[in-house]
Order: C-alpha cells, then sequence, then structure tokens
C-alpha cells in the first residue's frame, strides 16, 4: 500500500509547505496546535502513510489519520499528533514533496527545535536557509549545529532538488510542552506567511504549568527533606 494524498479543498499555487512534526518540548506540535485552536488554521485534508496505519486519532469524537493538513495564511501545514517513527521517515518525506508538486508550492519551512545547553528565561530562534529568498525576522542564523530525524531527511532532500527550503528552530530546556518556545516560533513564522498571531494565551498557559511544576517539586523537595530529619 502507498501513502495516498487527500485534500478536501481547493489550493492556489503559491503556498509555502509549513513541517510541524513532534519535536524537543513537542514545540512544533505546540505552536501548530494553538494556531489550530484560535482558528488560524482550517483542516483541508490529511495523508494516509502506509507505515501508520496501525494508529488513529479520536479526536472531537471523531476518528482522524494522524498525519493531517491544515492552512492557514499563505500556507499549508502538515503535523502529525504522534512521533514519526524512523521507518517511515523516507516515505514521509516522499509524501512532503508529492504534497509541494501537487500543490505547485514555492517553499519548505520546517519547524523543529533544538536543545539548549543552558537554562534560560527565554531562548533564541535560530534558521538555516537554502535558496530561501525571503527576509527571516525574529530569528537569528544558525552557523554550526545538525538536525535531526524526519525534518533532516526533508532540509537534505531539498537541497538535493534545489527545493528553496528554511529550517526554523526555537530553542528549549524543557522536557514539558514548552509553550515559550512555541510562541517563539508562530513570533518568527508570522511575517514570513503572512499570520498575525496573538500568543499571549500560549505563555500564559506555560508560566502556569511551569508555576505549578515548581510547586509540586518544592512540597515533594519539603516533604523528602521531613522524612530525613525523621528518620535520619
Amino acid at each position: 500500500m502507498e501513502s495516498k494524498i487527500v485534500l478536501n479543498s481547493q489550493i492556489t499555487p503559491g503556498h509555502y509547505i509549513v513541517t510541524a512534526f513532534p519535536t524537543a518540548g513537542l514545540v512544533s506540535l505546540l505552536a501548530v496546535n494553538y494556531l489550530i485552536q484560535k482558528k488560524i488554521l482550517k483542516k483541508i485534508g490529511h495523508i494516509q502513510v502506509s507505515g501508520l496505519t496501525q494508529i488513529a486519532i479520536i479526536e472531537d469524537k471523531h476518528l482522524d489519520y494522524p498525519v493531517r493538513l491544515f492552512e492557514g495564511g499563505d500556507s499549508i501545514f502538515i503535523t502529525s499528533q504522534v512521533p514519526v517513527p524512523v521507518t517511515i521517515i523516507e516515505e514521509l518525506t516522499k509524501d512532503v514533496f508529492e504534497l509541494y508538486g501537487k500543490v505547485k508550492a514555492r517553499g519548505i519551512i520546517a519547524i523543529d527545535a533544538i536543545e539548549a545547553s543552558e537554562e534560560k528565561d527565554k531562548g533564541e530562534t535560530y534558521f538555516i536557509a537554502e535558496g530561501f529568498n525571503k527576509e527571516i525576522k525574529d530569528a537569528k542564523e544558525l552557523e554550526d549545529g545538525a538536525m535531526i530525524g524526519i525534518n533532516a531527511s526533508i532540509a537534505l532532500a531539498a537541497k538535493e532538488n534545489k527545493t528553496p527550503f528554511l529550517g526554523l528552530m526555537a530553542e528549549t530546556h524543557m522536557s514539558i510542552p514548552d509553550g515559550l518556545a512555541a510562541s517563539s516560533l508562530i513570533n518568527a513564522l508570522e511575517s514570513i506567511i503572512g499570520l498575525r498571531v496573538d500568543t499571549a494565551d500560549l505563555v500564559n498557559e506555560y508560566k502556569r504549568v511551569v508555576s505549578k511544576l515548581n510547586s509540586l517539586i518544592n512540597k515533594t523537595n519539603q516533604t523528602n527533606s521531613s522524612k530525613e530529619e525523621t528518620y535520619g
């Protein structure tokens, strides 16, 4: 069985393809889910990936495919609700480029995350561009580093095919979903793909979760300390 791209809307040529797959801190997934929640993106289809037939998503009491397509601004977003297994990276990369040709897109943007070397209140957002002729705001060019997984496969295929490619990577040091990094990614995307997004809710929710976690950690430490004093 081969993959099948299903589009439920007519797409005008000239869109960007934006890939948003689960990464460190779930940054990419958090960013695209926020755009969906705010109704900035609308669902336009899905990709039936042959290597993912064993997984179905249940959302709002309905079954759906894990790899879905959304449209917003002048872009089509490809996102997966589950991590992309190594065994299907090659197949999914081909699907991305098949969609690219099908809708006559003008470039590919991969939103990703990289682990910060140290904890910061707010991490940087970096970019790597190949043949991407547009000014990149709110991000610094990455001089050295590495990409891994599905986005690395897409980046190298774009280089091979001479397809305009932009990788946006937000720093994250969190093992929990990092809303601050997701907000930084959205801010970097705004001027490129014609979106206007207020990310205040995303940042506030992130701060609430971190505050709650810190409170739990402090209580746990206090409890452990009390036990040591009692039994030490």
